[in-house]
């Protein structure tokens, strides 16, 4: 009670805006709401080492990610995504092309990167600090909180009365799960506080501050610095290092794991991109019917006119003011799928979750390892993307050649941008593989970067290191074709090596047959790669 005696209010120029992580209605209330204020500077949700990473937002072309890393282990990183219709990717986007500060304000990514796995951290949150907005929504009745925010919330016409309503929520839904609020969301709240008096100090002018609704109720006050200064003492101290990577709708789902992630970033994106139109659910159908056709399944104009009757006569009948996400799926299945989930799984994937890709510019800072794959990339016309995609390579081919030496030189260094499709056998001089990009493949090359600048060098050093390390002759017969499938000499000499050392020293016959199917294939297959088979056949004696 003395501690709430002593909180001061939060200073009127300051105005707090709850958000819902990747919420299209929260990003509009964002972007209404910094145009009525007009503040002098923006503080964000998020690590204060992306600070350095903020002058490239205009550049980027979201879904993308703040990726940050401990620079002594670059294993121990971190994603912080942002979808277009992300509150925070608003708030930043438009803090540039008003030529406002802009600024990170939650913990230190050392300190979150000192924490247990991520996993372990989302679990010991209550699913209301998680989602918040979600939670009131489901407490309304509503299967889906942007619906919810539709619906209910968004009929404000001032931003700021909206971010005040959605402040008052939060107070008392914080007050209903007080037990709940564990200690690294307190440290987290002390960060936030503390940073909001440093802009107070900064700048004489208005304050907008976009975080979390959770967080707003421990925002509206301010305890003496010093308290928050305790809470704060002794955090970790490390080295971060991050840049900018691309991210996928598939990602942003929070079946991909990502805690504050969302169900349907498509269908999120389709209405950020209809929210000035009016014209969403049309729209939609339209484009379901196009994703149906491409797998030549029949959708004509009429019934995707038939398939907008049906949406709007269910939300009719719900007492909506118009058709969600549920009815526009319950129309699809009933009129462009004929009641079948199989195609309705097509539009689901493609439409609902969907396949879009992010894309950062040349100049965002990155390690030489990971600049040398992208050259690669572009010269060898390999881009990468969130889908699936089947590629067949003739190895006669310099360009095909090329293609799979990357692929395979990528494998060793635990970069699986290409899996060998092994059901597919097209011969000596053919080969089948499924490319599939994955945003986590940057931390996989941050880790790789410590083997060498280049692909060729990392997989050069990872390869030799594996040959040395070899023990029994199996494992000496799977680096040489490793390094035979690589191309890398060097790496061939030592694993040639390496399989002379263990099959010398060998005294187990079944030991030497069971390497004998790793080398028959680097023999059949080495003079594809240009390596001498003498050399090889010589393995076999």
């Amino acid at each position: 009670m003395a501690r709430e005696q002593r909180e001061a209010p939060l200073p009127e120029r300051v105005t707090l805006l709850g958000i819902r992580h990747h919420g299209p209605g929260s990003a509009r209330m964002v972007a209404a709401a910094l145009e009525a204020v007009r503040p002098e500077v923006v503080l964000i949700e998020g690590p204060p080492e992306g600070d350095a990473l903020l002058p490239h937002v205009p550049h980027l072309v979201p879904p993308v990610a703040l990726l940050l890393h401990d620079e002594a282990e670059p294993a121990r990183a971190a994603f912080w995504p942002f979808a277009e219709f992300s509150p925070e990717w608003r708030a930043m986007k438009w803090a540039h092309a008003n030529g406002v500060a802009v600024r990170f304000f939650d913990l230190p990514a050392a300190t979150t990167l000192a924490d247990p796995e991520p996993d372990e951290v989302v679990e010991s949150v209550p699913r209301a600090a998680l989602d918040p907005l979600g939670t009131l929504a489901e407490a309304a009745g509503f299967d889906d909180p942007e619906r919810w925010w539709e619906d209910v919330v968004e009929h404000h016409t001032d931003p700021r009365d909206l971010a005040e309503a959605v402040a008052e929520a939060m107070g008392a839904l914080r007050e209903e799960f007080a037990d709940q609020v564990d200690d690294r969301t307190l440290r987290r709240e002390a960060a936030m506080r503390q940073n909001v008096r440093q802009a107070l100090k900064d700048v004489e002018g208005p304050i907008a501050v976009v975080a979390g609704a959770w967080h707003v109720p421990a925002l509206r006050t301010l305890p003496p610095a010093s308290v928050d200064a305790a809470a704060l003492k002794g955090l970790p101290r490390k080295k971060i290092s991050g840049t900018w990577v691309p991210w996928s709708h598939g990602r942003l789902a929070a079946s991909s794991g990502y805690g504050a992630g969302v169900a349907s970033p498509g269908w999120y994106a389709h209405l950020w991109e209809c929210a000035d139109r009016g014209d969403a659910v049309p729209r939609w159908f339209a484009k379901a019917c196009a994703v149906l056709r491409a797998e030549d399944l029949p959708a004509s104009t009429a019934s995707a006119v038939e398939a907008v009757r049906l949406a709007d006569a269910l939300a009719a009948m719900r007492g909506r003011p118009s058709p969600g996400l549920s009815e526009v799926m319950e129309a699809s299945l009933a009129v462009l799928c004929g009641g079948d989930a199989t195609p309705l799984r097509l539009v689901h994937e493609q439409l609902v979750v969907g396949e879009r890709l992010g894309e950062v510019g040349e100049d965002v800072p990155t390690s030489p390892l990971a600049a040398d794959l992208a050259r690669l990339q572009r010269r060898l016309r390999l881009p990468p993307g969130s889908a699936i995609k089947p590629i067949r390579l003739d190895l006669r081919k310099d360009t095909d050649r090329e293609r799979s030496k990357l692929l395979r030189r990528l494998g060793v260094l635990d970069v699986p941008w290409g899996t060998p499709d092994t059901t597919r056998t097209l011969g000596t001089f053919a080969e089948a593989w499924q490319l599939h990009w994955r945003p986590e493949f940057a931390v996989a090359l941050a880790v790789a970067a410590r083997h060498g600048t280049t692909v060729e060098a990392a997989a050069r050093t990872v390869l030799i290191a594996r040959a040395e390390a070899a023990t029994r002759v199996v494992d000496a017969a799977e680096a040489l074709s490793l390094a035979v499938g690589c191309e890398i000499p060097d790496a061939v000499t030592a694993s040639r090596q390496a399989l002379d050392r263990c099959a010398a020293a060998a005294t187990d016959a079944l030991e030497l047959l069971s390497a004998l199917p790793d080398l028959a294939t680097t023999v059949r297959y080495g003079s594809v790669r240009g390596t001498d088979p003498e050399l090889l056949r010589v393995a076999l004696h």
